[in-house]
């Protein structure tokens, strides 16, 4: 029997990233986007209504809420599997040491975020 998708929660501000995290995520039958915010503390209350077992992030919101976030989602809900979109690979060894269980560079393929999902799921 197959497992049921993944309740996901994306946290990107509104605009084009957002629209395309949904409309990635929409293409894995893994995958349950259960929710979408733009900002940490919106985020932060989701992840404690909806416990997903996915929380997507990108970058656009400032670094230090990313990794106030991750930091949160770990202490409550350590299952919670955390993937951060950053900008440069600067920002990598730094969310990862927040938490983060894999990150990911913005401007990556689509068939590398299908590969890295894989990986997580």
């Amino acid at each position: 029997m197959d497992n049921p998708p993944i309740p996901t929660v994306i946290v990107s501000r509104p605009g084009v990233m957002q629209q395309s995290l949904r409309a990635s995520l929409a293409t894995c039958p893994e995958i349950a986007m259960i929710a979408a915010s733009g900002d940490g503390l919106t985020a932060l209350c989701q992840v404690q209504q909806y416990q997903p077992g996915l929380l997507v992030i990108d970058s656009n919101l400032l670094e230090e809420e990313v990794v106030a976030l991750i930091s949160a989602v770990k202490t409550e809900l350590p299952a919670t599997r955390c993937l951060v979109f950053i900008r440069s690979s600067q920002q990598h060894k730094q969310i990862l040491a927040a938490g983060a269980d894999a990150v990911a560079l913005r401007n990556g393929s689509p068939q590398q975020l299908q590969t890295l999902l894989a990986q997580m799921i």
